[in-house]
């Protein structure tokens, strides 16, 4: 998945097997350290911030286990190291999410002695969300762990572990991220299971990453930690498997996530329309447009900025024109047909002598954002409404209008 503006990405997204020795042969860790690089599919115009999402763990039955490490962030690349300094690790796979722009801190921690609950600093201005993720761990012996946000303020973030006992000890060393961000994360739930997990089937949803976010291993010390995430997943709906594939079940905890990582358009997804024949039509404005939730009413010519201060997932508007003989009105509005952000529905009204003012009602939909921004342009023959996004770019594109066309 990767966007492109001025011939630069924004955001990028793939999985790096280069640790995992189905399709790394040569891959062996033991006793070691041994570096990857991982590719962007073009160059960011700023440095992006990684996010890293485990998939494949296999390593040995005893003093094992893996550190991930990233070394370098450049435009076009991401370097990492793998650390395997006791028993084997035979494989580690990941997905990998680069994004650039302000709304979005990633922290990489990796535990030096004890293992202990951290609160770390963070400058994000308006922090709304965030998960921690395991990218890391050394073991010897049975373990139980799970790893939690249990505070988020406006300057720190607080990441806490459980103790089981008897079984804490035996986790040397850990590794994690802390992603903050005031981009829009849905949680679809916390899963825990001691055997394979199969998901149940997940809408699939636009301009949003699904993460599997791991967060902690329920180990018996009886067989190597063999887990493995298989995805089946079709245009509209996502599915995945997340176990072993040989050996005795290791037992896991994960989240399921949506990270919408770039705002996205309101999209129309209801328009109904009201005709009517008004006897005193000329005490009503030729055409007025209404924003039902904030009350808001506009009918004189002239260019207006509408900022909401609120979260809108669903915008209600109505537009009512008058009719006239000889023309038609038209309407253009942006209908997202599945991902596709850019269709336009165009259709006309044609005048009738038994009307003479026509309400148009419409929903428009979209991911919940902090701040919609509008242009409203009312002119002696149209209605339209611009909306403005800030994805590290500004853009904007026409929502909605109606017009007066000649016949």
């Amino acid at each position: 998945m990767v966007n492109l503006v001025s011939s630069l990405i924004t955001y990028d997204s793939n999985v790096f097997k280069g640790f995992d020795n189905v399709y790394a042969t040569s891959f062996y860790c033991s006793g070691s350290q041994i570096a990857g690089q991982v590719l962007f599919s073009d160059s960011f115009p700023e440095i992006p911030k990684i996010i890293i999402s485990l998939e494949k763990l296999d390593t040995s039955i005893n003093n094992s286990g893996f550190i991930l490490e990233i070394t370098d962030v450049q435009l076009t690349y991401f370097n990492i190291t793998i650390s395997c300094p006791n028993q084997r690790v035979y494989a580690m796979r990941f997905k990998w999410y680069a994004i650039c722009g302000g709304g979005l801190q990633v922290i990489n921690y990796i535990s030096s002695s004890a293992i202990v609950n951290n609160t770390f600093p963070h400058s994000l201005s308006n922090p709304k969300y965030c998960f921690v993720s395991l990218t890391g761990l050394l073991y010897n012996g049975q373990i139980d762990f799970l790893l939690q946000i249990s505070e988020l303020t406006s300057s720190s973030i607080t990441v806490e572990i459980n103790q089981v006992d008897g079984k804490f000890p035996h986790l040397l060393q850990i590794g994690y991220q802390v992603v903050i961000t005031s981009y829009e994360i849905i949680n679809l739930g916390f899963q825990s299971t001691l055997q394979n997990f199969t998901s149940q089937p997940i809408q699939n949803l636009c301009s949003g990453w699904f993460i599997f976010n791991l967060q902690g291993l329920n180990y018996s010390s009886t067989d190597n930690i063999r887990l493995n995430l298989t995805n089946n997943n079709t245009a509209d709906i996502l599915s995945y498997k997340f176990g072993k594939w040989d050996g005795q079940y290791t037992g896991s905890y994960h989240s399921q996530l949506w990270l919408f990582y770039q705002n996205t358009y309101f999209s129309c997804a209801v328009i109904k329309t009201k005709s009517k024949l008004i006897l005193a039509i000329n005490d009503l404005p030729e055409k007025k447009i209404v924003f039902i939730d904030p009350n808001l009413q506009y009918i004189n010519q002239g260019q207006y900025e509408l900022i909401f201060n609120q979260k809108l997932s669903y915008m209600q508007i109505e537009v009512a024109m008058k009719s006239f003989e000889g023309k038609l009105i038209q309407s253009s509005i942006n209908m997202q047909d599945k991902c596709n952000p850019s269709q336009i529905q165009v259709l006309k009204y044609q005048h009738q002598k038994i009307i003479n003012f026509i309400t148009f009602y419409l929903a428009f939909t979209s991911p919940i954002y902090e701040q919609q921004k509008f242009k409203l342009n009312i002119t002696p023959g149209s209605i339209e409404l611009v909306q403005v996004l800030y994805n590290y770019i500004q853009t904007e594109k026409t929502i909605l209008k109606f017009e007066y066309v000649d016949i």
